[in-house]
């Protein structure tokens, strides 16, 4: 089974929480955090020499351990930031995720998450 590792920098920082109202006259709309949003920005630009062109679309199996300063984001929300930020650089759509077995979160004074997907 074929697979790439990759490692994404800083803490990870998840989509769920801290989201924003951003309202244009009477249309209104809720965006992540600026702290998510700098994340992932950050987590992108490192990753992209290493995507796989094109994106794969069949069943990927993920792995994530996350290392994180300060506090812990829930599981379910690193998962849901990963797989997010890694959609179109590495996967099509983060729906082709089959498996997170193995995913932790830890706290670690260089904070960082460590990615492995297999397919």
């Amino acid at each position: 089974m074929p697979e790439i590792s990759l490692t994404l920098p800083g803490s990870i920082r998840s989509k769920k929480n801290s989201k924003r109202i951003f309202a244009r006259g009477k249309f209104k709309t809720v965006l992540p955090s600026q702290a998510y949003e700098l994340w992932e920005s950050e987590a992108r630009k490192r990753v992209w020499p290493q995507a796989i062109i094109p994106p794969l679309t069949c069943p990927v199996e993920v792995t994530a351990v996350c290392y994180c300063k300060g506090v812990l984001p829930d599981l379910s929300g690193a998962l849901e930031s990963v797989g997010d930020c890694l959609e179109g650089i590495v996967w099509a759509n983060d729906k082709q995720i089959v498996s997170w077995d193995g995913s932790r979160v830890f706290r670690d004074k260089n904070p960082r998450t460590e990615i492995t997907v297999k397919w």
